[in-house]
């Protein structure tokens, strides 16, 4: 595996995948995502770039450190993954992580039956011991509550998409029709024998043996010493969500081409992919400093003067790009500065990324176009000397950092 500005995101190079030894399941992450890693037995986290992907492993960049031993590895907002590091190929900072498990990080559903569920469990005051004692009879209080959280107990059972599970002297036993497949009554079993050794409730998120469905199961230990398994199925509810998401996403974008008349488009990290491949990479450099600006300044008119820029033009350019460079600075620890030109459409292309915290999709409006308005990720008032400046702007912003890309033609 050659290390090289075209890899890991070379279409045509496989050996990032290979190494993860997973057949046709493997998939190349385009572009390559920034994940932070920390190394459990130590506690220390570093960056690392995720590369390739299956349902079995990862495949990760680390030239700064080995990843090996027991890893956590955070993919942005949404799942963190446990495994275990590897060295992919001897010589490379390519590092292959064997997953062990899948964990949710924030919720994604509505708990309210489930913490019901909960409740009945782990409540000193409703023994489930008691269930065996005629309650039908029982006109008291006490008799009344268990008789209640039976009918709430009854009503999750009925809900197709939720599995209920006693783990009792070494045995799993649905309670109730549903039954889940195998190899998720192999991870209940497992998360049950860690909520045991710790004495305490888990919950976990976990995903189908085919890849189809995601879960998320909790384990509770019961005062009679047995363990109460609730799994929810998720899957459609991610589905929503994620269309939700996109609806409002593509909403924002509309909102953002008309106010700009098609000047500022708002893309994915896909999409903004795909068009710099239309064009080659001229330059490349890190902005860590105020000083490097000037040096910044002055790489890209010595590369665009030649391309036949009008005087007036390329420096209104290179204000614009100035001011991007100056946000990377002003509202994070820098970026990286690329320039890209695409001859056949007679253009250049200055892309601008930072690994701050993103913009969140609501502020961008604001951030973008309101004069005065400040927040720390905001991309500053000289957005409006961009936007001035230049024939286009495209924007991605999300957890893992913002990019800008200013484009300019080079024949106006």
């Amino acid at each position: 595996m050659i290390v090289c500005e075209q890899c890991p995101d070379n279409p045509d190079c496989c050996n990032c995948l290979l190494e993860l030894r997973s057949g046709g399941s493997a998939q190349k992450v385009l572009p390559p995502r920034k994940v932070k890693v920390t190394e459990l037995a130590t506690m220390e986290t570093s960056q690392a770039q995720l590369v390739a992907v299956s349902r079995t492993a990862i495949g990760l960049l680390s030239s700064t450190r080995q990843l090996l031993g027991r890893l956590e590895v955070e993919l942005a907002f949404d799942f963190r993954i446990i495994g275990s590091g590897l060295q992919g190929i001897n010589g490379v900072p390519y590092h292959v992580v064997d997953i062990e498990k899948v964990l949710r990080k924030e919720e994604v559903l509505e708990r309210l039956l489930l913490e019901e569920f909960h409740t009945w469990h782990m409540s000193s005051e409703l023994d489930p011991t008691d269930v065996l004692h005629n309650w039908k009879d029982r006109d008291d209080e006490r008799g009344r509550l268990i008789k209640q959280e039976l009918q709430k107990l009854s009503i999750l059972r009925q809900i197709e998409t939720i599995f209920l599970y006693l783990f009792d002297a070494g045995h799993l036993r649905p309670l109730g029709s549903n039954r889940a497949d195998p190899d998720v009554e192999r991870e209940m079993r497992r998360l049950v024998g860690e909520a045991i050794i710790h004495g305490s409730s888990l919950r976990e998120q976990i995903v189908s043996q085919d890849g189809k469905k995601v879960f998320d199961m909790y384990a509770s230990i019961l005062p009679d010493q047995t363990c109460g398994i609730a799994l929810i199925d998720v899957t459609t509810v991610i589905a929503e969500e994620r269309k939700r998401k996109r609806r409002e996403w593509e909403n924002y974008r509309d909102i953002l081409g008309v106010v700009t008349s098609g000047k500022l488009l708002l893309l994915s990290d896909e999409e903004l992919f795909c068009l710099l491949r239309e064009g080659h990479r001229s330059l490349a450099m890190d902005i860590q400093a105020p000083e490097d600006l000037a040096l910044l300044r002055r790489s890209f008119k010595s590369t665009l003067e030649p391309l036949g820029f009008a005087a007036t033009r390329l420096l209104h350019f290179l204000v614009a790009v100035n001011e991007a460079a100056s946000n990377t600075l002003k509202h994070g620890s820098g970026g990286t500065i690329m320039l890209y030109i695409v001859p056949d459409q007679q253009l250049c292309r200055a892309v601008i990324h930072d690994q701050g915290q993103g913009i969140l999709l609501e502020d961008l409006p604001r951030a973008t176009l309101q004069q005065g308005f400040s927040t720390q990720n905001s991309l500053g008032a000289g957005f409006h000397v961009m936007l001035q400046y230049c024939d286009r702007i495209y924007l991605s912003s999300t957890a893992a950092g913002t990019k800008l890309i200013l484009e300019c033609v080079l024949t106006s």
